[in-house]
């Protein structure tokens, strides 16, 4: 008898573990858990409440995990940063403008117990940098009026440079701000998508300034008694010398209190605020469906931050 027979005779103890063991290590294998699976993928069976990876040629969209009602699920796409996008974007079946320049689609998600909402960023380059960032968020079909609750919050931040609300009683809402985002301590949005957008950029090697301007435009239309369609666009402009990341000025003058005390940062603020206002008006038509890009001229779409035209 060789001498693991005779200690499996001889010690029930290690016998018992050692089958214990085995049958540990085949049902963490065909029942992994999602930190298992991540580290080693060619394991059988998948983690539990994890969709099945698609199979291959099922579109360029994975399910993430979502935890919407009703069964929804977030879906998340991530396309080829090399297309490049001029003019204008379509999303939800409307049209959104986009400022002068080469625009590039870093995500793309839907969410919703349906799939409702339609997410996308986009990211501009000027010489290699970027200069501009655009998350575009519109709903898909009717949604609930509760979802408007909150919407002007933004424009009563004391810490924007400017803030407008219009709108239309009855028919509309709609709030426009300008204020400033830093992006240099890694704390980019608590928004998990953008902070997505944002890493994957870091990923493709997208040099990307310290600070930017945040534009935003939030925009509710009522649909009769059944609800409202939802549009919020934010452009976030980067106050920096032409094909640099270097900042205008530097980033603890770009205050609401203190912009001003630098010529460069007051002007670059003073410019952004007078575009604001006429994007917001394109935005606008993008929204009714009254916009027609080809009619929008340089005036218009081109932000302090707009690359030069060579």
């Amino acid at each position: 008898m060789t001498a693991f027979g005779r200690l499996w005779r001889r010690a029930p103890l290690w016998r018992t573990s050692l089958i214990m063991m085995v049958g540990g290590i085949g049902m963490a294998s065909f029942f992994p858990t999602p930190a298992l699976k991540k580290a080693m993928p060619w394991l059988p069976g998948h983690a539990p409440g994890a969709s099945p990876s698609p199979a291959a040629g099922a579109g360029p969209q994975n399910p993430a995990g979502g935890n919407a009602p009703n069964g929804g699920v977030d879906q998340v796409g991530v396309p080829d940063p090399g297309i490049t996008l001029r003019h204008s974007l379509k999303i939800a079946g409307r049209t959104v403008p986009l400022p002068t320049g080469d625009w590039h689609t870093i995500l793309t998600a839907r969410s919703g117990p349906h799939g409702e909402i339609s997410q996308q960023v986009l990211a501009r380059t000027d010489s290699g940098v970027v200069s501009a960032v655009i998350v575009v968020r519109a709903s898909q079909q009717t949604l609930p009026q509760e979802v408007t609750d909150g919407l002007e919050t933004p424009c009563h931040d004391d810490r924007n440079y400017a803030s407008r609300i219009s709108g239309k009683p009855g028919a509309s809402e709609e709030c426009t701000y300008m204020g400033n985002a830093v992006l240099a301590n890694n704390t980019v949005s608590p928004d998990p998508f953008i902070t997505a957008a944002f890493n994957r950029m870091a990923t493709l090697g997208f040099p990307i300034p310290p600070l930017m301007i945040n534009v935003g435009w939030y925009h509710a239309a009522l649909q009769g008694t059944q609800g409202v369609q939802v549009e919020t666009v934010e452009t976030l402009i980067a106050p920096i010398e032409h094909g640099s990341r270097q900042l205008l000025a530097p980033i603890n003058i770009w205050g609401k209190g203190t912009v001003h005390s630098n010529p460069d940062s007051s002007r670059f603020i003073t410019d952004l605020d007078r575009w604001m206002l006429k994007w917001a008006d394109v935005l606008r038509q993008g929204f009714d469906g009254t916009l027609n890009p080809n009619t929008l001229t340089p005036s218009i779409t081109s932000d302090p931050s707009a690359p030069k035209a060579s």
